[in-house]
């Protein structure tokens, strides 16, 4: 490698002194840094040697202009809180980084997802392609998009007709957890979910539920029917209604492994056997669900294949290749140890948190002939 004739003070390095120091091209640097697959081996390590000794960083605009890409592709996904959503957005971010593109990420409050004014302000970046989540969007989105031929993917939705999608079946995986209920031997269940008016994923699973409880000719207790907000303290909170309301069910379904996890929190609290007196089962399979108490059974959903594959179809979209595989993917039932057969007979009320558990060696009876 040759020397570089000076120290470059007082000014941006340029593309023209990473291709002296490098004894190349500025072509041949160009294409080292932006499409490596053109270039040998040998070339490039010395191109990228020379850019890193000289702190080199490229001029984006310049480029964007050249190319007419930014190399930056939107999302726009509601505030995460407790939810899968991080698992998926870091999936969807290293895959379009193994191909180039960097991701601009805008996670609104919930209730201004849909607005317009969040989608301009991404394409006013000049981003190549955008990411979504859900099919539920407003006609306005897919105009803006179709207008400024911006190629884009609804992430964790199917069968859209506005364009491409990748998720999985929210019915199959709902009646996997019913049916494993059903194979226990229960018969009335309870169920702990999200709100669904605004919501097209929890509409989804809970539809889901009601078909496979229909099916199987199950029984959902309006009493142990209840509608919250994702997080451990609603989980728990919920869970105490049902105890309160001392509604005539075997198992417990929570729309997600956080509301799952208040709910065995509020069952221990209340001194109530998980699966002996109540099973409880879920759906996500986050990683802390393996080291509740007990572990906790659940639906596993291929949530960071849908970032994964969310990413490959974006980048297929703007290089112009086939579209990668089936959109479709699979959930899977993972069962542990909240979940047990059903206790023999009719459905029994569980114990409020006020009830005592019988004593299983009750005191020894006082002798009276000696008092």
């Amino acid at each position: 490698m040759k020397t570089h004739p000076q120290a470059v003070r007082g000014r941006a390095v340029s593309l023209l002194d990473v291709a002296h120091l490098a004894g190349v091209s500025t072509s041949t640097v160009s294409r080292a840094l932006a499409r490596s697959e053109l270039i040998s081996d040998a070339t490039r390590a010395r191109v990228r040697a020379a850019a890193e000794r000289l702190g080199y960083v490229a001029n984006g605009s310049a480029r964007a202009l050249a190319m007419r890409r930014t190399l930056t592709i939107g999302a726009i996904v509601p505030r995460y809180g407790t939810s899968s959503f991080p698992t998926m957005i870091q999936a969807l971010e290293t895959t379009l980084a193994a191909n180039g593109y960097t991701l601009l990420l805008s996670a609104p409050v919930h209730e201004s997802a849909r607005e317009p004014g969040i989608l301009r302000i991404l394409l006013e970046r000049g981003v190549d392609g955008v990411a979504l989540l859900g099919a539920d969007q407003t006609p306005h989105t897919f105009t803006t998009l179709a207008t400024h031929h911006i190629p884009f993917v609804m992430m964790w939705a199917l069968g859209s007709a506005a364009g491409d999608c990748v998720g999985f079946d929210e019915t199959a995986a709902a009646a996997l957890v019913i049916d494993h209920l059903a194979e226990l031997g229960h018969r009335s269940i309870g169920f702990i979910g999200g709100h669904t008016a605004d919501n097209e994923r929890a509409r989804s699973r809970y539809r889901g539920i009601l078909e496979a409880l229909t099916r199987r000719g199950m029984v959902l207790r309006p009493e142990a029917h209840i509608r919250t907000t994702y997080g451990l303290r609603q989980g728990c909170e919920a869970m105490q209604q049902i105890l309160q309301a001392k509604a005539p069910v075997s198992a417990i379904v929570c729309g997600n492994d956080y509301l799952a996890a208040g709910a065995l929190s509020a069952l221990n609290q209340a001194g109530i056997r998980v699966p002996g007196e109540l099973s409880v089962a879920s759906f996500n399979d986050n990683e802390f669900a393996a080291y509740l108490h007990p572990k906790l059974t659940t639906v596993r959903l291929p949530i960071a294949e849908i970032g994964e594959r969310a990413g490959l179809m974006l980048v297929a979209r703007l290089r112009g290749t086939a579209l990668p595989g089936s959109n479709t993917l699979s959930a899977s039932l993972i069962v542990r140890e909240s979940t047990g057969p059903a206790a023999p007979g009719p459905s029994r009320n569980p114990r409020t948190p006020n009830s005592r558990r019988p004593s299983v060696n009750p005191p020894p009876r006082r002798d009276r002939s000696r008092s």
